[in-house]
């Protein structure tokens, strides 16, 4: 698929649109492949689904800034509302797919309960190390890291930053 046609699919979808990226030679899209399949036919006549080799369309992996694959992307109303790069379970691309149908722009991590609480207890874990440690700065940071990682997705001060660095991009790129 070229710019063009990538342009074209995008404006005339009057659907919620999903697109994944992928290539022959990715393990984990490989992987993913059957789930992606399987949750695709669900939501048929509801999502517009589109399955771009990244190999075949530099254009567009450009134009859409991907920078790994297997990378999932969903559009409503014309503009991006999800993006998520990595193998992705049946699961998690369900609840991607149900929150585009439902017109939930505000689609949250998929972290589950289990890597959040690892990422939180061995951030701690980095945290405590490093302040008994003699202080060091370098594991406190990387621990304080591993915790707000756990946790992101739900402070309102990085939705906000967040969002307002994606409008002046936007807005640079337009």
């Amino acid at each position: 698929m070229n710019l063009e046609e990538w342009q074209s699919t995008f404006n005339q979808s009057s659907l919620p649109l999903v697109v994944e990226f992928w290539a022959p030679w990715c393990g984990p899209c490989r992987v993913m492949a059957p789930a992606f399949e399987r949750v695709a036919q669900k939501y048929a006549g509801q999502v517009t689904v589109v399955r771009i080799n990244a190999d075949d369309s530099p254009e567009v992996v450009q134009a859409l800034g991907i920078l790994g694959i297997p990378t999932v992307l969903g559009f409503k109303d014309g503009r991006e509302v999800f993006r998520r790069v990595g193998l992705q379970s049946e699961s998690a691309l369900n609840q991607l797919f149900a929150a585009l149908v439902q017109g939930r722009v505000d689609v949250g991590n998929s972290l589950g309960m289990t890597e959040r609480l690892l990422r939180l207890v061995s951030g701690t874990a980095l945290l405590a190390w490093g302040w008994f440690n003699e202080s060091s700065v370098i594991l406190m940071v990387v621990g304080a890291g591993l915790m707000f990682s756990a946790v992101y997705d739900r402070c309102p001060v990085w939705r906000a930053l967040t969002t307002w660095v994606k409008s002046r991009l936007q807005s640079r790129t337009s």
